[in-house]
């Protein structure tokens, strides 16, 4: 059963009590990052959540570390495009211990001038640790570019030059607007009690700022582009972007099968046929990227850079296919008996319903059961995964990055496979990034 609940300072509170647990998740999520940013204060987010951990009025990052460590030394946190979470799992009856700790946090964060100092230093490596992730870059860089000059495609580490000159009262302000009760939801799951629950988190967080609502911008708009960026490395990192859906949107359950059939698992069709059957890469996946307005459907690869024109001809081909010919009533049936096992045995974990919990109520979902979503996936039928593969996936609206070693890579065999299929889209050394 999913409790929701409403503080008065419009904070809210997603309670789901799991009955034969030991353990429980707590999450204190704002809903704010990288993309209620802006050119000045890109990074400001991710920033925030890493000061939070630097100590507060009565506790020392030590001692934090020290509390948590008491528990069972699970509290981590993460910022992303659209949101912002701090969580934590335990036995349930440290719950109340756990949540004190992220709410003296949250209220009572110090952010002293020298820890600041010390931190944007670590923040500064870790972006040049991403900058060294070609993976992970060839994603960034792609996102970036297909949603223009929007806060969505805003990289969520931020620009090294911008966040070298963050100080203190730029964190603060920052908090001022979103750490408030309209940006706070609170979500908890696994062993406890409901009302000590209740109880415990308007004590907590009962005098915090209601704070206002601050106008959204612009709705994203998507745009093919192209990135090509050299990197002296072994392989070359391939990603593709289309034009998807957001994370409400009514088709999200013929997504997860669209998603699984493709690439989403070991039996899809890109693994089996570009890696299995022709040898041409160790990574090869479909992933769906969708925020609470827009969405992309992506397809990475990693190969060695000779074989990129090959790779690039075998995916386009298996999409392709995919949208020439409906799917067959066994593969349809194989792919949704496993989202479905998927789900239950994700509906085990205390984390993964806490999280799912909160994602919902940001995004104005109505709760769904397991049975629910399950039964909406089941109700997919081949002629919904034809329709989506015709409307979502164009290849002339297509967006394309290419990070790695060019040296070896034949840009001319890669862009002959363009015109092949349509696309507008071209490959160039010289063109450098974007």
């Amino acid at each position: 059963m999913v409790i929701r609940k409403k503080l008065k300072n419009n904070i809210r509170v997603v309670l789901e009590p799991m009955d034969n647990y030991r353990s429980v998740s707590i999450g204190v999520w704002v809903q704010a990052g990288s993309a209620n940013e802006n050119p000045q204060n890109n990074g400001i987010a991710h920033v925030t959540e890493h000061m939070v951990f630097k100590g507060t009025k009565k506790r020392s990052a030590k001692d934090i570390a020290d509390a948590m460590t008491a528990i069972g030394d699970h509290l981590d946190a993460y910022t992303s495009k659209e949101c912002t979470c701090f969580y934590t799992r335990t036995l349930g009856e440290y719950a109340y211990e756990a949540l004190e700790i992220i709410a003296d946090m949250l209220t009572n964060a110090r952010l002293d001038p020298e820890d600041m100092k010390k931190e944007l230093g670590i923040i500064l490596d870790e972006i040049d640790m991403y900058a060294d992730d070609a993976d992970e870059l060839s994603h960034e860089l792609l996102q970036k570019e297909v949603w223009g000059d929007h806060p969505l495609g805003y990289i969520i580490s931020g620009e090294k030059d911008v966040v070298r000159g963050f100080r203190p009262e730029d964190v603060r302000h920052f908090m001022d607007q979103y750490y408030s009760g309209q940006y706070l939801l609170i979500s908890v799951a696994g062993n406890f009690s409901i009302e000590p629950m209740l109880d415990h988190i308007e004590a907590l967080f009962g005098n915090i700022s209601p704070g206002v609502s601050i106008p959204s911008g612009p709705e994203p708009v998507y745009r093919p582009a192209t990135v090509c960026l050299h990197k002296d490395i072994e392989q070359i990192h391939l990603d593709l972007a289309f034009e998807g859906i957001s994370c409400v949107h009514p088709d999200k359950y013929v997504l997860s099968v669209v998603n699984s059939i493709l690439g989403g698992n070991g039996n899809s069709r890109l693994f089996q046929e570009v890696r299995e059957e022709r040898g041409l890469a160790y990574t090869v996946y479909s992933y769906g990227s969708s925020f609470k307005n827009c969405g992309l459907f992506q397809v990475y690869a990693a190969m060695a850079p000779e074989q990129t024109h090959q790779v690039l001809d075998a995916v386009l081909k298996a999409i392709d296919r995919m949208k020439r010919e409906p799917v067959s009533e066994h593969e349809l049936w194989l792919t949704k008996r496993q989202i479905r096992t998927e789900l239950y045995m994700a509906a085990e974990s205390t984390h993964d319903r806490m999280e799912t919990n909160a994602k919902a109520w940001l995004y104005n979902e109505t709760p769904e059961t397991i049975e629910e979503t399950a039964a909406h996936v089941d109700a997919v039928t081949a002629e919904d995964v034809s329709g989506f593969m015709q409307k979502y996936i164009n290849f002339d609206k297509m967006g394309v990055a290419f990070v790695g070693n060019f040296s070896s890579m034949d840009v001319d065999m890669v862009n002959r496979v363009f015109e092949k299929w349509n696309i507008p889209q071209r490959c160039s050394r010289q063109k450098g990034c974007f």
